[in-house]
């Protein structure tokens, strides 16, 4: 309850004047309902410690934009070195081309091609030389 309302304050609220206003009031209310100081300074330093987080993300991703690349034995470790020679040095990731998942799941059963739609199918007359032509 305490880090939706604070949240909340940090989100609707645009001036910080009135931001400040309203986490007093928060933890007015927060501590007459019985919560003891410590849980509001806890979820505001944890609330404060993800947006620092979140913004050092940010600014380290923008920095060096990092190339993933399937990996393909022998190609992959040339394109990495190549790219790595390259002057600004790119850093390369690579991923598995096939992993377990990819080969033994499949969460859905394939399809028949008589039940899938918007097919346009030809059949011809056994009588005649007309063929006649629809669609699904």
């Amino acid at each position: 309850m305490v880090r939706t309302l604070l949240v909340r304050s940090q989100c609707l609220i645009t001036e910080i004047e009135d931001r400040r206003q309203e986490d007093l009031h928060v933890e007015e209310a927060i501590r007459a309902c019985g919560y003891p100081k410590w849980t509001f300074n806890k979820v505001r330093h944890q609330i404060e410690s993800k947006r620092d987080k979140k913004t050092r993300k940010q600014r380290d991703s923008s920095q060096r934009p990092v190339v993933v690349i399937p990996y393909v034995e022998n190609v992959s470790e040339a394109v990495a070195r190549i790219m790595r020679k390259h002057k600004h040095n790119v850093p390369v990731a690579m991923k598995p081309y096939k992993t377990l998942k990819t080969v033994l799941v499949h969460p859905k059963d394939k399809q028949e091609k008589e039940d899938l739609t918007e097919y346009v199918y030809k059949v011809p007359y056994a009588n005649c030389d007309k063929t006649y032509i629809g669609k699904t």
